[in-house]
């Protein structure tokens, strides 16, 4: 079966005149329409989304997202490369397009349901769902030009949703909205998708990204930067963000990347209390981490920064340092913890090297290095603190005492000990 959505090599540009003729007159006298030159909104942008995927587009204000949603929506063509979307498709870009503001809410309904190519008929059957969803029963005989922004979002979203479309594409449009309605969208999303819907959302919102979104597409200056399991994605960008690291050095291939490095990661390995070289260690332990490097001149004013994630990429431990110097020829940054209380599982580790000086990263490795800590009583979480249980009384808190069941008690292999002198049964 072909994909929901494929895109392959699209570019798009504008003109941006420097002179522009006004006239017929000069166009023909002057044998020119003007002196522009050409504005790339997108480059060669390249993916496919499967059908009944969730995927969201992130990038700064100006990168070509919305760009690249009026693209996919049929709005304007590529200048150059291919796009092909199967089945009806549903849109909901800038606040209140596709309304005639001088129409009701209710007439609007039925515009846009026929732009969408549906009957009357399929619109009736349709029209009470959407009035409930969107909560503006009351409004529904107002011209929209009298809506706020937020009952815009409401009615705008709840035609587009309800109109049984097969690939759903938002803006952002969705910040306006108030909590509840967010929230509210979001559950109704889930249960297209469940029909089989393909959504993608371009979104300022990583953590909405990370949390609905299972593919995710990084788009920077009109390139894709990077594409894949949105919570890899929206860390990348997060750390880029975070460290203001250049476009255009994120864009170099990583040969390129590495020849212009004066900084390159030789290992990392962990170290027992005994200075042993291990890929496995109990929670609680006490660990050291060995970082080599080679450095081909000094460096000032860097950045460290050693990330562990768990193996379902959740973020769990962030260990750095600010501000440190090295000299030209090979070193060794040494990380001693007191204990690591990271619950049993397996785990990965995202270190980065960023130059503060020349604002971009010397060395960023991402997803490396595991490792795996062994824990016979981990209950899911992410890490152990050291904390007591008490008991509230009338005369203050009694100190309770927590004894972990032993293993074989609790794979029901054995009865619980007894106490000393207590008969058994």
């Amino acid at each position: 079966m072909a994909p929901a959505i494929m895109v392959r090599g699209v570019s798009k540009s504008y003109r941006k005149y420097r002179k522009r003729h006004q006239s017929l007159k000069e166009i023909i006298a002057q044998r020119s329409r003007g002196d522009w030159e050409d504005l790339w909104a997108l480059r060669d942008i390249s993916f496919q989304v499967e059908h009944g995927q969730f995927v969201g587009i992130i990038g700064h204000n100006g990168s070509g997202k919305s760009t690249l949603l009026k693209l996919l929506t049929g709005i304007m063509p590529p200048s150059t490369g291919e796009i092909q979307v199967q089945g009806r498709v549903a849109s909901l870009l800038e606040l209140g397009a596709g309304f005639q503001p001088e129409y009701t809410g209710r007439e609007n309904i039925y515009l846009y349901g026929t732009l969408l190519g549906m009957r009357r008929k399929e619109i009736d059957r349709y029209y009470d769902s959407i009035v409930e969803f969107c909560e503006l029963g009351e409004f529904m005989e107002m011209p929209v030009k009298n809506y706020s922004s937020g009952m815009y979002v409401r009615l705008g979203f709840a035609v587009a949703v309800h109109l049984d479309p097969q690939v759903l594409l938002i803006d952002e449009v969705l910040a306006v909205g108030d909590a509840n309605f967010q929230k509210k969208c979001f559950q109704h999303l889930f249960k297209l998708r469940k029909r089989g819907c393909t959504i993608v959302l371009v979104t300022h919102d990583t953590a909405s990204v990370e949390k609905f979104c299972e593919h995710a597409i990084w788009i920077d200056h009109g390139r894709t930067m990077a594409q894949g399991k949105s919570s890899q994605v929206v860390q990348q960008y997060l750390d880029a963000v975070a460290g203001g690291a250049s476009i255009e050095h994120a864009a170099k291939t990583e040969e390129e990347r590495a020849a212009d490095r004066d900084l390159t990661i030789k290992g990392l390995r962990f170290l027992d209390e005994d200075g042993r070289q291990v890929l496995m260690f109990d929670t609680g332990a006490k660990v050291r981490i060995e970082i080599d490097f080679e450095a081909r001149r000094s460096l000032t004013r860097l950045e460290v920064g050693l990330t562990v994630f768990r193996e379902d990429d959740f973020r769990c431990l962030d260990l750095n340092l600010y501000g440190t110097s090295v000299d030209k020829g090979p070193g060794r940054w040494v990380v001693d913890t007191d204990r690591v209380d990271l619950q049993g599982g397996r785990y990965v580790v995202t270190l980065a090297v960023f130059d503060r000086m020349l604002q971009r990263f010397q060395a960023f490795q991402d997803r490396q290095y595991p490792f795996t800590v062994h824990d016979d009583y981990s209950a899911g979480g992410a890490f152990y603190t050291a904390h007591r249980w008490s008991l509230a009384t009338p005369d203050g808190l009694v100190p309770l005492i927590s004894r972990r069941p032993d293993l074989q008690e609790l794979h029901g292999m054995l009865e619980p000990a007894q106490p000393v002198g207590e008969a058994s049964r």
